[in-house]
């Protein structure tokens, strides 16, 4: 009777990318935060330009936010589909991909002759522009441990925060004194050269594909060194009898399945979505309170966009020197032992902060009060929904160690529906309700969303992780 083959498990000996030196950790995440920087800068870099485009184009006002939206559209929902097949592929194939395609379209965006042309590059470019967003979280949970995440999660934060409050400001000045085309080939340029530093400072870090090409080393190796014996080399992420079809159909089809079924997912979900609905419904009008109210001009305008910059930073600082602390505290009142709700506390003032904020600048906006008053109100909900945005990450992170890019990708078809929305109504919302009564509605909402969810998490969020499959059932 044959006996059956050996099986010899391929696991990590030391050489985890948790285990690697700091300064490899730290320029892939500082590579990473560069091209995030990059694609945010790109989908609000037309905001201020607007109108000129419209004109040029001979587009109807009512059309001219969509080259702002249908960039957020593809740059939210191609998670979907990318966060996935980066763990099917690794993470760095897909964003260096993502960046060649977001290039391509990007600069063809530039030599636009109609707005129809325009809106088609701008969706195909956003979607490129979309596989940093997708793997930038799950990087992190890949090389740094649970403790250590606070700072790597803000500085790739910070990515975002600084691209999306600078994109309309050099859009204003780009608008008024060159040709708006050159917002599209600068950042091109810019990309161009990412590009080069990523080939060089680009390392692999998803731990199953790791593992994968190390078991095709010793493969390799067992066949030049003519063993004779017959082993099946496994590693601990494979699934018995699954083939490459069936792979791809679970991968890309996870996401789905999350939103569907995961009620974590689905709360954290509609929270952000909001969210990020509110932040670029306050970045795409914030230009027209300063041209239309206050009688700036365009470029004068864009200087305040300066102000969200400020609640953006002050927001990632927060998360950069209180997160970890305030997660190794909870982890020491419970004798040592981590919970991805202990990622939640530093949810419920920031919450609080975003109504507050939005009650603050619209009234101050509504009564034409000082500029700085308006400006102060607009920096506050930044300030809060960074925070937030760097707790669900996080959250999201922990409960699915694994599936981190999957259930993230669930986030962003919320965020990317909520992102491409709220920036259409927002004159309408303006003109009906003024400013003061517009954002008291938004504050309203944003409210009753936003402070029970901490609580709620907190109290049931262990139960809802022990009923899933997927979620990480450490206690």
């Amino acid at each position: 009777m044959a006996s059956s083959p050996e099986v010899i498990m391929v696991e990590f000996e030391g050489d985890h990318p948790q285990d690697w030196p700091k300064l490899r950790k730290w320029s892939i995440m500082i590579t990473l935060a560069i091209s995030m920087f990059l694609m945010s800068l790109s989908s609000t870099i037309v905001a201020p330009a607007a109108d000129v485009i419209g004109e040029e184009f001979h587009t109807s006002p009512a059309l001219r936010p969509m080259a702002l939206s249908l960039f957020l559209l593809m740059y939210c929902l191609g998670p979907v589909f990318v966060g996935p097949l980066s763990e099917l592929h690794g993470r760095w194939p897909i964003i260096q991909t993502g960046s060649v395609i977001y290039l391509a379209f990007n600069t063809a965006a530039g030599f636009s002759r109609s707005m129809t042309q325009l809106l088609v590059f701008r969706l195909l470019s956003g979607a490129g522009g979309s596989a940093s967003l997708a793997v930038g979280a799950s990087m992190v949970g890949d090389v740094f441990r649970k403790e250590e995440r606070g700072l790597p999660m803000a500085v790739c934060q910070m990515g975002p925060i600084l691209g999306s409050c600078l994109g309309p400001l050099a859009g204003g000045y780009i608008a008024e004194y060159t040709d708006w085309r050159w917002a599209f080939y600068a950042t091109s340029i810019a990309v161009g050269v990412f590009l080069v530093l990523s080939f060089i400072t680009a390392r692999e870090t998803y731990a199953p594909i790791l593992l994968q090409r190390k078991k095709k080393t010793m493969m390799e190796h067992a066949v030049n060194m003519k063993k004779e014996q017959s082993f099946v080399w496994k590693t601990p992420y494979e699934k018995e009898g699954e083939t490459f079809i069936q792979l791809y159909r679970r991968t890309l089809f996870r996401c789905l399945y999350f939103l569907g079924t995961q009620p974590i997912v689905q709360a954290l979900a509609c929270f952000y979505g909001y969210l990020f609905g509110l932040v670029y419904l306050l970045l795409a009008s914030f230009s027209d309170l300063w041209n239309d109210r206050y009688h700036m001009r365009l470029s004068t305008g864009t200087l305040n966009y300066v102000a969200p910059c400020i609640g953006y930073l002050l927001g990632a600082l927060i998360c950069a020197l209180l997160t970890d602390r305030v997660y190794r505290y909870q982890v020491n009142r419970n004798n040592g032992v981590g919970k991805p709700e202990f990622r939640l506390p530093m949810m419920i003032p920031s919450s609080l902060l975003v109504p507050i904020g939005l009650l603050w600048y619209g009234w101050c906006a509504e009564y034409k009060t000082h500029w700085i008053l308006p400006d102060i109100g607009v920096a506050l909900p930044l300030l809060g929904a960074t925070v937030v945005f760097q707790c669900v990450n996080a959250y999201l992170l922990d409960t699915y160690p694994v599936y981190a890019a999957s259930a993230s990708g669930c986030v962003y078809i919320v965020r990317g529906l909520a992102g491409f929305g709220f920036p259409l109504f927002s004159p309408t919302l303006y003109s009906n309700l003024g400013y003061g009564w517009g954002n008291s509605l938004l504050a309203l909402v944003a409210l009753s969303l936003g402070c029970p969810l901490p609580f709620i998490l907190w109290r049931y969020g262990a139960r809802l992780r022990a009923a899933s499959s997927y979620a990480d059932h450490e206690k």
